[in-house]
């Protein structure tokens, strides 16, 4: 039978403390049942969105609680290394000092490993139009259905995203801080494994996710600027009328707003799989994860595939490019 210590339970008790004394205040201010009729599907979304919103608050939480008790705990070891150094090492209670401290601090260890990895300059990905106009009445055709569709859930679903990443991203840097109490017997999950260095690094690129992947698509296209707008070719635009050419740009328009919802979703497993693939998980390669990223990538910016592809064969008989 597993032995818990005293100093263990006591952890595990001021964290349980502290989840109650925030979640407890949330739950009696709940929000009001919605009206009949339910909303719907982005209205879903952001409902989604909302009810994790809070989340990061209650990591900030735990993180303060765990830095007060490793910064007291730090201090005992240091007292014990002084009553008593053979047993006792002096890193004991710096190791344990020092992730208290980036637990207490953990927006300005947030904000330093930014820095560190990003720099000053921004470098997020940016929006195009679309030029998608959805049917002003219910939609009719099946294109009208899917449109419609696309377009209503499109945008809910991006920011459900970017919250569920920016959370994950936030616990991982909680693990990577308290990692650095482990020892070095712990291999890639030591204090200064791979693992350990990678949970910063997904941890962060996944809470500026549009800053990775921004930095991704520049790499690849010479700037991060996502190409959406469809313009027809003249042989095109002038076999078709007005309503018709709208009614082909809202069709393309809503693949590419499909198609990157999904690469946004592969980006994320990237990042998931890279931080697996460091802390020596034998399931995943490093191959795999970069697969995710750089299809995710293209996915995301899928007309400036089309238009290079379009650009390296001559080849123009699709009858649209992308700007």
């Amino acid at each position: 039978m597993v032995k818990v210590s005293k100093r263990a339970k006591f952890f595990l008790f001021t964290l349980l403390a502290g989840l109650i004394v925030i979640i407890a205040p949330e739950a009696a201010h709940a929000a009001p049942p919605p009206p009949p009729g339910g909303p719907d599907i982005g209205g879903v979304l952001d409902n989604l969105r909302t009810s994790i919103e809070r989340v990061p608050n209650i990591l900030t939480s735990i993180s303060f609680i765990a830095g007060l008790m490793l910064a007291v705990w730090g201090v005992l070891r240091l007292k014990a290394h002084v009553d008593n150094p053979n047993q006792f090492p002096i890193s004991d209670g710096i190791k344990r000092l020092i992730a208290g401290g980036a637990f207490l601090g953990l927006p300005v260890t947030t904000n330093v490993i930014k820095g560190s990895i990003f720099g000053t300059d921004t470098g997020e990905i940016a929006d195009s139009a679309w030029g998608i106009a959805p049917p002003a009445g219910p939609p009719i055709a099946l294109d009208e259905v899917a449109v419609t569709f696309i377009t209503t859930m499109a945008l809910p679903m991006k920011y459900l995203m970017i919250s569920f990443s920016y959370i994950a991203g936030l616990a991982f840097i909680l693990i990577g801080i308290s990692r650095l109490v482990k020892t070095a017997q712990e291999g890639p999950r030591g204090p200064t494994g791979m693992g350990t260095l990678f949970a910063f690094i997904c941890g962060m690129a996944l809470m500026s996710l549009g800053q990775s992947m921004g930095t991704f698509t520049t790499s690849l296209f010479g700037d991060g600027q996502m190409k959406n707008f469809t313009v027809l070719n003249a042989s095109v635009a002038g076999a078709l009328s007005a309503p018709e050419q709208q009614q082909l740009i809202n069709v393309i328009g809503s693949v590419l707003m499909f198609v990157s919802l999904v690469g946004f979703i592969a980006f994320i497993r990237g990042l998931f799989l890279l931080k697996l693939v460091a802390d020596g998980n034998q399931q995943h390669s490093l191959t795999q994860a970069l697969t995710f990223l750089l299809g995710g990538a293209l996915a995301v910016n899928l007309g400036d595939v089309v238009n290079m592809f379009q650009d390296t064969l001559g080849y123009a008989g699709l009858g649209f490019t992308f700007v």
